[in-house]
């Protein structure tokens, strides 16, 4: 009885080894095919990227102020979204901040451990890692996964920050403005009627090309008798 249990073990965990490193195998093949063009896309959109870069530096300022935190982001074509408990005055200020060190060149604000970045270079080395020792040692075993496991855990973090810098994210954000600030509004739809209802927590930091913002400025009028006064206001776009 006992060796029939033992047995039993045996092949389910045989199985369930084997059933790993088959699905390992074919997340490696899908990895190496997709994830090259998710970043050949994502390069291609610098518009993207750069609020991307604004997004990593609004926490990279807020984090400096008040020590590590568990605030998110995500970026968006009309800006970038943060997820967490700060108040909208402060990440108002803070991306304001990043924007203007941004645009004295301090780089490095627009690079962040947490990106999402890391998770794609981890699944990168981890599929190379993996798919190669398969190659060279021309068997399914536990050792390709450990090898693979090991490079992603060491160099996927390493690598990030030079994918974040090159590829992700573009620091160059001259002529980029923050137009204002609101609370995320998601669609959901509730019987058959589409709605926007605000999401808890989250902040949509919305931003424009500086050509988008205009110049504002004032009217003076001056009359026959040379006295004048201020008529109002204009608009350059």
């Amino acid at each position: 009885m006992l060796f029939l249990l033992f047995m039993a073990t045996v092949l389910a965990v045989g199985l369930l080894v084997t059933t790993l490193l088959v699905g390992l195998t074919v997340s490696s093949l899908v990895t190496l095919v997709t994830a090259p063009g998710q970043l050949a896309r994502l390069l291609r959109d610098r518009r993207l990227r750069r609020n991307h870069a604004l997004e990593h530096a609004t926490i990279n300022v807020i984090e400096e102020r008040f020590g590590p935190s568990q605030l998110a982001g995500l970026a968006r074509p009309d800006g970038f979204l943060i997820f967490g408990s700060a108040s909208p005055a402060l990440v108002l200020d803070a991306a304001q901040e990043a924007l203007r060190r941004l645009q004295r060149g301090e780089r490095r604000l627009a690079i962040h451990p947490r990106c999402g970045t890391t998770l794609i270079a981890s699944q990168l080395v981890l599929a190379l890692a993996f798919l190669g020792s398969l190659l060279v040692l021309r068997q399914l075993s536990l050792w390709p996964f450990l090898l693979g496991i090991l490079a992603a855990l060491v160099l996927g973090p390493r690598l990030s920050p030079l994918l974040q810098r090159w590829v992700t994210t573009d620091a160059r954000v001259d002529g980029l403005a923050i137009a204002g600030l609101q609370p995320y509004l998601a669609p959901v739809r509730v019987l058959g009627t589409s709605m926007l209802v605000p999401v808890p927590g989250a902040l949509l930091v919305r931003t424009v090309p500086t050509v988008e913002t205009g110049e504002e400025g004032t009217v003076t009028v001056i009359t026959q008798d040379a006295k004048t006064f201020q008529a109002g206001h204009y608009r350059i776009d």
